[in-house]
């Protein structure tokens, strides 16, 4: 009978490995994830309503995609942490503590960017169709003491694509709302991704006919500034945007853009991080400047993009509960 070798023939030296602090990372998100539910440890938020840039939503889907790029550049023999670690934070985000604010606000946009880039990188990651599959990714609303009894919404993957994909349709393709009436350029570039993700398991090609579409409607729409900075959002039914206030939405969406479009990125960078990012003389550390001390403020202006066909009201049409 054939023994075990007392060692195998692996060079692990070949292996990147994860520094203290990257692991210390992973433990905490590992923690967080695993936490009772309810409980959001060390997850406070600005707003209590979830309504701002570090609510719950942005945490769990930053987390989801920091375990997936350390899984597929460090340790990506290790399926046994990190599949359970992403599957955790898709399934917090369909509690109610996350999603209930889109409930109301989503009256008039669509909440489902974040999720669907998780789901489709969960299934490239695993080869997984968990979240592929009817009803898979079901969002339950039943108030206690209001509404009209329980409501239950659901989607898998490939919807909520549909759902999104309608809405960048239905304005223009400049993007679809997140908030009331309002288009953000990095709130496009999660869906884009997942996209592709879906394009490449699937053996489809979805996604270069939007990007064709998108990139035209990022011009129309003047998105990006003369001084390279993408504006802070558009209002879609007026057509007017409202230009950048500092670096930080132009940091967020260039980080994510720059997987589909890195040339535009790369172009972009010099510009965008002028007056912002400077170099210290003295010790040579790079500083990053309060946007009061950098460039000044810009003025609402007027796109050259058609108005949309949007009715004339004060939010958009229902497209989805997420």
């Amino acid at each position: 009978m054939a023994s075990f070798p007392k060692t195998l023939p692996l060079d692990l030296s070949k292996c990147p490995k994860l520094s203290p602090k990257q692991a210390s990372h992973l433990r905490h998100f590992y923690n967080i994830s695993t936490s009772f539910d309810g409980e959001w440890p060390h997850m406070g938020t600005q707003n209590p309503d979830q309504a701002f840039l570090d609510a719950y939503r942005y945490q769990l889907a930053t987390m989801a995609y920091a375990a997936g790029l350390a899984h597929y550049h460090r340790p990506p023999v290790m399926r046994s942490l990190f599949k359970p670690l992403i599957r955790n934070w898709i399934r917090k985000m369909l509690r109610n503590e996350v999603w209930s604010y889109w409930y109301l606000t989503s009256q008039s946009g669509n909440r489902g960017h974040l999720l669907l880039l998780m789901t489709s990188l969960y299934a490239m990651l695993f080869d997984d169709d968990e979240f592929e599959k009817p009803g898979s990714l079901t969002f339950n609303w039943d108030p206690l003491f209001w509404g009209f009894g329980p409501e239950k919404f659901e989607y898998d993957n490939a919807s909520l694509q549909k759902a999104i994909l309608k809405g960048m349709d239905r304005g223009g393709w400049v993007g679809v709302c997140c908030e009331p009436n309002l288009v953000f350029v990095v709130c496009s570039q999660f869906p884009l991704i997942a996209m592709r993700y879906n394009d490449v398991r699937h053996g489809t090609n979805i996604i270069e006919g939007v990007l064709e579409k998108y990139r035209d409607a990022l011009e129309q729409n003047q998105m990006i500034e003369e001084d390279g900075l993408f504006v802070n959002w558009l209002f879609l039914r007026q057509g007017i945007t409202f230009g950048a206030r500092g670096p930080g939405f132009s940091a967020w969406a260039s980080a994510f853009m720059n997987a589909w479009n890195p040339t535009l990125i790369r172009d972009l960078y010099p510009k965008q991080s002028l007056g912002f990012i400077t170099t210290n003389n003295t010790n040579g550390a790079v500083e990053l400047q309060h946007p009061a001390v950098s460039p000044p403020p810009k003025v609402p202006t007027q796109t050259t993009q058609k108005q949309s066909s949007m009715p004339e009201t004060h939010i958009l049409p229902i497209y989805s509960p997420v």
